[in-house]
């Protein structure tokens, strides 16, 4: 789990009434909401949840090369 500013919430279901108009890396900045951009080994690469329906997933997208770094 990722999130790109100390005060940003952590990434996952978010708050439903927000717009999540500011998305970061495909988080919403403010809540948290997360949209599963880039799926390794099964789990979401910013919130780390199993929880993900592959009919809604797919067709996948490629991913930019500059966004698949290992975690230090």
């Amino acid at each position: 789990m990722t999130s790109s500013s100390p005060s940003a919430p952590p990434a996952g279901f978010g708050d439903p009434t927000c717009l999540h108009a500011v998305r970061e890396s495909g988080v919403c900045v403010r809540c948290g909401h997360c949209v599963h951009e880039l799926v390794l080994n099964g789990a979401c690469y910013f919130c780390g949840t199993t929880d993900l329906d592959p009919i809604a997933l797919s067709p996948k997208q490629l991913i930019p090369a500059e966004q698949l770094l290992r975690k230090k």
